[in-house]
């Protein structure tokens, strides 16, 4: 029999269905396996004994011709008693050395003395018997044996044929009765399967319509919190898990669009309000000159929130890595950002050498924005120094550390969320949106590196860039 996979049903076949056809498929097997058992133990059980009873009668046949070999006398009363009773089975034939027939019962020249198996000489074991079909209807079982007289071991050959008809009949009968009995258990199994299948899948449906009830509004219920089956208890967990990666995730997008709607909302009112004032009155030509270069900010402004949102939302960045000199690429971010330090009488310094394997432009945001982070929030006469540490391990690090105001416990967890910015850091800087740190997250995460902040508030600040090897 051939075993069924899950992967044969088509998509469409419901779970109910394909458990009832695997059950029938196994019940069939085992009923299929029972019954050719039981019916072949019946046959070998009938062949035996006919074997056994052709045995026996051909050395009773062995032990009379032994006794009067000078006459056959004795062999035809045997006969002609066994002929005359209603209730005898099997023929004998008597044939001389030379195949010559001395003696026959009634019937046995139909069953030719070509079909019977060699004969065994006297005294030894008489092996089983051949099964000769006569007709459709008359089938026999045939054995032969040499007879001992004179002190010759082939006196005579005694062939046996034992008619075996009735047993085939009974047979057929059991195998009709066999089959009816295999359909109509298969039938009662797939009835009980489809039963069983449905009560099985109860606490499944029981599963789907407990998650069906719960929406993005409520997303704070849990599956596991009811009683399942030992089975499902790995899928309530997957659940529960999945719903909490889910209201975690609607929390922060709606965290993000309030946050996105603020961000955008004020450059527009500025934008808007300049324009009313503009309006209001006649200007000079250099007061409109003004206010479109104030316009002219703020559209830079928008300019680079809506260029940092589009990059976010880009998860899938092309990185095209290639082995860097991270303190040429460093040194020439610093002469970058050389003109702003110099405003603020901010020394930045470079120490180490290393190469490391990343995408240079990716790299080069990523670092800029932590240095531009740290030159924001460092207070005039400060200074911000660049570490670049070859690890052991072929990786490669690279620290950014500040003499600013630092960060506070409370907003350190939540300084990579986009859009986060502390009332401080709005307070010092109000020109950023708060996705700097987001964007360095997502390109670190590009490289398969990572970014870790440490910091005291009033002490500065490290941003530590880890590159894997290649």
């Amino acid at each position: 029999m051939c075993s069924m996979k899950s992967s044969d049903f088509p998509a469409s076949v419901s779970l109910t269905t394909r458990l009832t056809v695997l059950y029938l498929a196994s019940t069939m097997m085992i009923l299929v396996c029972i019954l050719f058992f039981l019916l072949q133990t019946l046959v070998d059980d009938l062949e035996y004994e006919d074997n056994d009873f052709l045995s026996e009668r051909v050395m009773n046949l062995q032990t009379i011709i032994a006794r009067h070999p000078d006459t056959m006398g004795a062999i035809r009363d045997h006969i002609l008693m066994e002929s005359s009773s209603e209730r005898t089975r099997y023929l004998v034939r008597v044939q001389d050395a030379e195949g010559k027939t001395l003696l026959e019962s009634p019937g046995m020249s139909g069953v030719p003395s070509t079909v019977f198996p060699p004969p065994v000489i006297s005294g030894h074991k008489i092996g089983r018997g051949i099964r000769f079909q006569k007709s459709r209807s008359a089938h026999y079982l045939l054995n032969s044996a040499w007879a001992e007289g004179f002190d010759d071991s082939h006196f005579r050959l005694v062939q046996v044929a034992l008619d075996v008809s009735a047993e085939q009949a009974l047979m057929a009968k059991y195998r009709i009765k066999m089959g009816i009995a295999l359909l109509a258990g298969l039938c009662f199994a797939g009835g009980l399967g489809a039963f069983v299948a449905r009560r099985g899948l109860r606490p499944l449906k029981k599963m789907a319509a407990t998650v069906a009830q719960i929406t993005a509004t409520d997303l704070e219920q849990r599956v596991r919190s009811g009683t399942w089956p030992k089975e499902l208890d790995r899928l309530t967990v997957a659940l529960d898990s999945m719903l909490g990666r889910l209201e975690e995730s609607f929390g922060r997008l709606s965290e993000f669009s309030a946050n996105l709607a603020h961000e955008l909302r004020t450059p527009i009112n500025n934008l808007r309000g300049e324009a009313e004032i503009a309006l209001s009155r006649s200007r000079t030509a250099d007061e409109y000159r003004r206010v479109i270069e104030s316009s002219i900010e703020e559209y830079e402004r928008l300019s680079h929130m809506i260029s940092d949102i589009l990059f976010l939302a880009r998860p899938e960045q092309g990185v095209e890595k290639q082995p860097i000199n991270a303190r040429t690429e460093i040194e020439t971010l610093a002469e970058y950002f050389l003109n702003v330090a110099d405003e603020q009488h901010i020394t930045v310094s470079i120490q180490g050498q290393g190469t490391l394997f990343a995408d240079p432009r990716l790299f080069q945001r990523a670092l800029g924005n932590i240095i531009s982070n740290a030159l924001h929030y460092t207070p005039d006469n400060g200074s911000i120094t660049i570490i670049i540490s070859p690890q052991p391990d072929d990786s490669l690090t690279i620290a950014v550390q500040d003499s600013g105001t630092g960060i506070s416990p409370d907003d350190l967890p939540r300084v990579f969320d986009r859009f986060y910015r502390s009332a401080s850091a709005r307070q010092r800087y109000n020109q950023g949106c708060g996705l700097g740190l987001a964007i360095v997250l997502s390109i670190m995460e590009l490289h398969g590196g990572t970014v870790t902040l440490t910091s005291e508030a009033g002490q500065g600040t490290r941003a530590t860039l880890w590159f894997p090897k290649k």
